[in-house]
């Protein structure tokens, strides 16, 4: 129980009239997402309608073990100048975003959605093994 109390003592004040985890007290909202996986597409680089950079790819993460592990897609979105070059399809990433859900009329007249998710950081944690082969194959100039 004194854990509890050293970790209280820690946490700013509220009013009285208001408990810890209250929905009395405004919060911001927020719907951020870590993803260790794989680049599993080639990135797609296009232009938004006021000009910005804006980079699609997907990664692959995988969950579960032996016979039951199982590979997830994400669908990933960076705007600005988001370094294409160090997006190379197998490298493994360390991914942070926002999740956005998108809601779309379809080719046969349905309603589908999807999630996306907004790049904030990305960090490259180790290239594919093919990568280094094909750079010290191509000859400079």
């Amino acid at each position: 129980m004194s854990v509890l109390r050293n970790i209280a003592r820690g946490l700013p004040r509220h009013p009285t009239t208001a408990r810890l985890f209250s929905t009395s007290i405004a919060r911001a909202d927020i719907s951020r997402v870590q993803i260790i996986g794989r680049i599993g597409t080639e990135p797609e680089i296009s232009q938004t309608s006021n000009g910005n950079s804006m980079i699609r790819y997907a990664v692959a993460s995988s969950i579960g073990y032996g016979e039951n592990i199982s590979t997830q897609w994400h669908r990933v979105v960076a705007f600005g100048d988001p370094n294409p070059e160090r997006l190379i399809k197998g490298a493994k990433i360390f991914l942070e975003g926002d999740l956005r859900l998108n809601t779309y009329d379809g080719e046969d007249g349905k309603k589908h959605t999807s999630v996306t998710i907004k790049q904030r950081s990305l960090q490259v944690l180790s290239k594919p093994a093919n990568a280094s082969s094909e750079a010290e194959a191509t000859p400079s100039e």
